[in-house]
């Protein structure tokens, strides 16, 4: 009888035992739905925060959770990231893993599924070794600069690798090493979380100057759609909303949850009015700047926003002074998971007008909670919401853009249109179980190379 393929599942956070982003929704989620299929195990740092507690398993599930210790850089210290040496910590990790591969720690392992610049260093680390019997997989959820782990030449030290990689060779020309961009060259196959968001980052408005080196890889380069867990994310099982609701009756539920959101909050908000929200990070890759000039011109209009994020202090404050200076704009400057899962069950839109969104998770649990999207059409926005039928959906990023598609989605407001685009959203399916599938593909194929 054949065994089952051995994946080890190596990411820097995991929901919901340690999370800073979306990062940590797919590693605690994703596992899940491919036990049934592979013998799969997580592997996080052992971070201050988990010190005591360290879970066995991914909550709900019999995922087995493995912890790397180095106290030096991860037990040690309050943050899960923020620090200078941040790459030095992640390839420190690497190392780790590494090592315990060697000594067979983890047993027979087949595949390892890695996750963005923390994790890799794992396949250059695992060719210098000279282990080919291990397979890996790169999952890149966000290519920006600021994501790439960049660091000088001194990260080679941590590693102890032989420097003469030829990868390395022209990396270091620049007196930098660039994690990412070694993940993305020594990686059997690399992934990132869409489809279309794989396309955009062959081009260099989306590439953060790696596009080159992708292009090289488009063969081995495929997107797959990040989902969510309809167990968490469900207007007819969430208990942190006021009133659940479905499909069938989501008119009630939704004005129910309005009226008591409205009165939680303390703000002078009409129930005959749409409410447009936004739940985001705070900065330009959100689109928060083209969002607060589009208010700006609507603000006399029957349109109210309800807004929820933290982020840069400019936009905070302009955010803070529009809030004292009208009544159709209520800003909330905070990071609250259960505010926004109230704001998903009571407005009538989310605005996620975003420069460019690898995958986005919160377009979708929108739907699946009769909030209709507002996206710019890239990434994974494009690949999930539909114009005119589960959302609304605009080309260019400007506020001009983004104002008339607020008008287009007013005027439609509370009619048959509306209604049916609401019933198409909330029927959408971006279950995990969908996206699982298509990582098993990828999986056979790395078991046949």
């Amino acid at each position: 009888m054949n065994r089952k393929l051995k994946v080890l599942f190596v990411s820097s956070e995991l929901t919901p035992i340690v999370k800073v982003g979306g990062l940590g929704d797919v590693a605690g989620t994703l596992p899940k739905y491919l036990k049934n299929y592979v013998d799969i195990e997580s592997v996080i740092p052992l971070y201050k925060s988990i010190l005591t507690s360290k879970p066995e398993t991914i909550p709900n599930s019999d995922v087995k959770i493995n912890y790397i210790d180095i106290p030096e850089y991860f037990s040690s210290r309050d943050n899960i990231y923020g620090y200078q040496d941040d790459p030095i910590r992640f390839a420190a990790f690497c190392r780790e893993i590494v090592d315990k591969i060697c000594e067979g720690y983890f047993g027979e392992v087949d595949i390892l599924h890695l996750n963005d610049s923390h994790t890799s260093f794992i396949p250059i680390m695992l060719k210098d070794r000279g282990i080919d019997n291990v397979k890996t997989i790169l999952t890149i959820h966000n290519l920006g600069s600021a994501y790439q782990g960049r660091y000088s030449l001194d990260i080679l030290d941590i590693l102890k690798l032989n420097r003469t990689h030829i990868t390395l060779e022209f990396d270091k020309a620049d007196k930098e090493i660039d994690p990412l961009l070694q993940g993305i060259l020594n990686a059997d196959i690399v992934s990132t979380v869409s489809p279309t968001y794989a396309q955009e980052i062959l081009t260099k408005e989306y590439g953060s100057g790696l596009n080159d080196f992708l292009e090289l890889r488009k063969n081995e380069l495929f997107g797959i759609l990040n989902g969510i867990d309809y167990s968490i994310f469900s207007p007819e099982i969430d208990k942190t909303i006021y009133t659940n609701y479905n499909i069938s009756n989501y008119k009630i539920g939704k004005l129910e949850n309005k009226k008591k959101l409205i009165e939680e909050l303390h703000i002078n908000f009409n129930t005959d009015y749409p409410i447009y929200s936004f739940i985001a990070r705070l900065d330009y890759q959100k689109g928060i700047d083209i969002l607060i000039s589009a208010m700006k011109t609507l603000k006399d209009k029957n349109i109210q926003f309800l807004l929820l994020g933290t982020g840069a202090k400019d936009f905070e404050n302009e955010l803070q002074e529009m809030n004292s200076q009208n009544n159709n704009i209520f800003a909330i400057i905070d990071f609250d998971p259960i505010l926004a899962n109230k704001i998903y069950a009571s407005a009538d839109a989310l605005i996620i007008p975003s420069k460019y969104e690898p995958s986005g998770l919160t377009q979708m649990i929108a739907m699946k909670y009769g909030t209709l999207p507002i996206v710019r059409s890239t990434g994974g926005l494009k690949d999930s919401v539909f114009n005119m039928k589960t959302g609304f959906v605009f080309e260019n990023y400007s506020a001009l853009d983004l104002t008339d598609t607020l008008k287009e989605a007013s005027a439609m407001y509370n009619t048959g249109q509306w209604d049916q685009m609401i019933h198409n959203a909330m029927s959408a399916d971006f279950s995990w179980h969908k996206s699982s599938q298509k990582y098993l593909v990828l999986y056979n194929k790395l078991k046949k190379v």
